[in-house]
């Protein structure tokens, strides 16, 4: 989506506090109307890293980086997002970087249905 996300007040319900922007574009505000709209919040800015962990594509004279890629999340579900930051070392031929989610959820164990025996005639 190319959306740069930064930390205004009007999306501070759908975004997080840790973002790489300081300005929105038009993608990033309608990513987070998006979000709005879908009861959704925005994983990628709720987790604190470093800066080279947050940028997700590198312009092609390798200056300058932007946070361009996000995780929308239903606001039911976000406790399960563990963290989500960029991985810069696999190589996938791209300029931009895999984003990696870590997602924790706990497997419901599935319960025995028990039949009655049938009667045995002797």
């Amino acid at each position: 989506m190319n959306a740069k996300i930064c930390l205004e007040d009007a999306f501070s319900s759908v975004t997080g506090k840790y973002s790489l922007h300081k300005e929105s574009n038009s993608n990033g505000e309608l990513i987070c109307e998006y979000a709005a709209a879908h009861n959704m919040y925005i994983m990628s800015t709720k987790f604190n890293h470093k800066k080279i962990h947050k940028g997700t594509w590198v312009a092609p004279y390798e200056k300058t980086c932007n946070q361009i890629d996000h995780v929308p999340v239903n606001q039911k579900k976000s406790s399960m997002i563990q963290d989500v930051r960029n991985l810069r070392r696999p190589n996938c031929d791209s300029d931009h970087y895999l984003v990696k989610t870590v997602i924790t959820h706990k497997l419901v164990r599935a319960q025995k249905i028990v039949t009655p025996k049938e009667n045995k005639r002797t």
